[in-house]
C-alpha cells in the first residue's frame, strides 16, 4: 500500500513541475522529496515523471495517475472530514422508537424537526413499537432512543421525562353523555371500554386501570387493540369508551369526541429511554435538544431524569 504522503508529494510536484518548490511546499528539503518521489516510482513499477537539466513532466504513466491520485486523497480527505463530523454528532443515523400514542404529541414531532433542521446530514428514522418491543431494541443496539410511557424498570436504561399530559376521555358522538362538558369517571361504570392488552406489559394500560379502580370499578374490555388510531376507531365504530393521552385528541374523526373529566387523573407521561453506556455524540445531540424542548412545553414543571 502506498502512503498517502507520497500521494501528497506526486501530486504537489505534478502541480508545480519543479522538485524545489514542490519540497518547499510540502516542508521537506529537497534532496528526501526526490528520494520519496523515487520511491514512489519504485514501488509502482513506472516512471511518473521525465527530468532533465531544464524541465519537469509527466509521462503519460504519470498523468493517468495523477487523476487517480487526486481522487484517492480526495477521498481520504471526505473520509477524514467525515469523521470530524461524526465526533461532532453533526452526521450518521438515528433510529427512534416511538409508541403510536406519542406521534400524535406535537412535542415529539418538534424534537424530530429541530433534529432535522439543525444537523441536516443526520439520517433520522422513526418506528413506531411498543414499550416492550423498544427495550428489546435498545438493548440489541436497533434503535438509539425511544419515547415510550413509564414505568421501565430496568436499571440498565436512562430515561428522562419529556411531555405531561392529562387523560381525556374519547366518546362516540351518539353517545348519552356526548354533549355534556366533562364526566366523571364513575358514570361509565357500566360501559363498554376499549382497551389496551393487558398481557403486554404497558404502562398505560396500567394507568388507565389504575384511574378506573379509583373511580371504584373495573372497566369491562369490550375491544381491545394495540394501536391507538384502531381504538379511536373502534370508539367511532360505536364499540366502547376509552381513555388516551390529550394529545390524541388531534386525531379529529366526526363520531369521536373528546372530553375532560371532572376528577384529575394523574397526567399521562411520555418519557426518553436510552443505554447509557452508547451515548454517541449524535445521540447526545439529541438529548440536548429534547431538554431544551422538554423544558420549553413544561416551563412550569421540571424535568426529572435518572440518566
Amino acid at each position: 500500500m502506498i502512503e498517502l504522503r507520497l500521494y501528497r508529494y506526486f501530486v504537489t510536484l505534478a502541480d508545480t513541475l519543479h522538485f524545489g518548490r514542490a519540497a518547499a511546499i510540502q516542508g521537506i528539503a529537497q534532496p528526501p522529496f526526490s528520494q520519496q518521489i523515487q520511491k514512489l516510482e519504485k514501488d509502482l513499477g513506472a516512471t511518473l515523471f521525465r527530468r532533465n537539466n531544464r524541465r519537469v513532466e509527466l509521462t503519460e504513466i504519470g498523468a493517468l495517475f495523477l487523476a487517480e491520485a487526486q481522487r484517492t486523497l480526495a477521498a481520504a480527505e471526505r473520509a477524514e472530514q467525515t469523521v470530524h463530523l461524526a465526533t461532532q454528532g453533526r452526521v450518521g443515523r438515528l433510529v427512534i422508537g416511538m409508541i403510536s400514542s406519542a406521534s400524535y404529541a406535537e412535542m415529539i414531532s418538534t424534537i424530530v424537526r429541530r433534529m432535522g433542521q439543525r444537523y441536516p446530514n443526520v439520517d433520522i428514522t422513526l418506528l413506531e413499537m411498543t414499550t416492550p418491543q423498544q427495550l428489546r431494541a435498545l438493548e440489541c443496539g436497533e434503535i438509539q432512543i425511544g419515547f415510550v410511557r413509564p414505568p421501565v424498570v430496568e436499571s440498565v436504561f436512562a430515561t428522562c421525562t419529556v411531555r405531561r399530559e392529562p387523560l381525556v376521555l374519547a366518546l362516540p358522538t351518539s353517545h348519552r353523555f356526548a354533549t355534556q362538558k366533562a364526566v366523571s369517571l364513575p358514570m361509565l361504570a357500566s360501559d363498554p371500554w376499549v382497551m389496551l392488552p393487558s398481557d403486554m406489559g404497558l404502562g398505560f394500560y396500567e394507568q388507565v386501570l389504575g384511574e378506573c379502580l379509583k373511580a371504584g370499578f373495573t372497566p369491562h374490555a369490550h375491544q381491545v387493540a394495540t394501536q391507538i388510531h384502531t381504538m379511536i376507531s373502534l370508539v367511532a365504530a360505536g364499540l366502547g369508551v376509552t381513555l388516551v393521552p390529550a394529545s390524541v385528541s388531534s386525531l379529529r374523526r366526526a363520531e369521536v369526541v373528546y372530553l375532560p373529566l371532572k376528577e384529575k387523573p394523574d397526567p399521562v407521561e411520555t418519557i426518553a429511554i436510552w443505554m447509557p453506556s452508547r451515548v454517541s455524540p449524535l445521540l447526545q445531540n439529541l438529548l440536548d435538544i429534547i431538554h431544551a424542548v422538554a423544558q420549553e412545553y413544561e416551563k412550569n414543571e421540571p424535568m426529572e431524569s435518572n440518566g
